[in-house]
């Protein structure tokens, strides 16, 4: 059966742009599984829950749970992976005379789920771990712009990690978004002669963007270019 895998990140964009209804309908097209791994739920969930800033987002996606669009995995071999990815991850990259923690639990989980179940895609907005997995060499660029220092570099270890995640395919929330539309999915914002189809699409992309997903607004006028007929 086809897979999906999601990190944190992208529901959270969904969530604060008022798209989570898009899951079930997107699942419904893909007639696949929707998986997160129990970090996410607990980032996305259990935490929120006992707050009050994003309780409502958190019952959102309890219900989502509840429902089966989401299903979350709790097993010792994802943790395990994660675990051994994270190490090395973090030992990639050395300044400020130690090393430098790129990598997170929730989205290394993420990423050892969809290397472990072969799934199609692992649905991830944040750019660093998309560098990682997508275009290693960027990445040593990219983290001495965050830190404004020059970084040494263990090339041996970044080739090994680009190697053992190379299957891994990478989706954001922005492109789901774009399937969505593709599917019609986000015709009912349509407002004849007042809101036309690139007036919503651009504003949906834009809406994931401002909303934590990492896009260049070139990528989004790409995106809305090929789409929008």
């Amino acid at each position: 059966m086809k897979t999906l895998v999601f990190d944190t990140g992208p529901i959270i964009s969904l969530a604060l742009t008022n798209l989570l209804w898009l899951l079930p309908e997107l699942k419904k097209k893909f007639k696949g599984r929707f998986l997160i791994p129990l970090s996410v739920k607990k980032e996305l969930v259990d935490k929120p829950f006992h707050g009050k800033k994003f309780k409502l987002e958190a019952i959102q996606l309890m219900q989502l749970i509840e429902n089966k669009v989401l299903e979350v995995i709790d097993e010792d071999k994802v943790s395990k992976r994660a675990k051994e990815l994270i190490e090395e991850a973090n030992k990639i990259f050395k300044g400020f005379h130690h090393n430098i923690n790129i990598i997170q639990e929730g989205e290394m989980e993420a990423v050892a789920m969809a290397e472990l179940y072969n799934a199609d895609g692992i649905v991830i907005d944040e750019r660093i771990t998309r560098t990682l997995i997508e275009h290693p060499p960027g990445l040593q660029k990219h983290m001495e712009r965050k830190l404004h220092t020059r970084l040494s570099v263990n090339k041996q270890l970044l080739e090994k990690l680009s190697d053992q995640l190379d299957d891994v395919y990478i989706i954001r929330s922005t492109e789901l978004a774009a399937i969505a539309f593709e599917k019609g999915l986000l015709n009912k914002y349509i407002i004849p002669r007042k809101v036309t189809k690139r007036d919503v699409l651009d504003a949906t992309l834009w809406a994931l963007k401002l909303n934590g997903c990492s896009i260049r607004s070139d990528e989004i006028r790409k995106i809305s270019q090929e789409v929008v007929k």
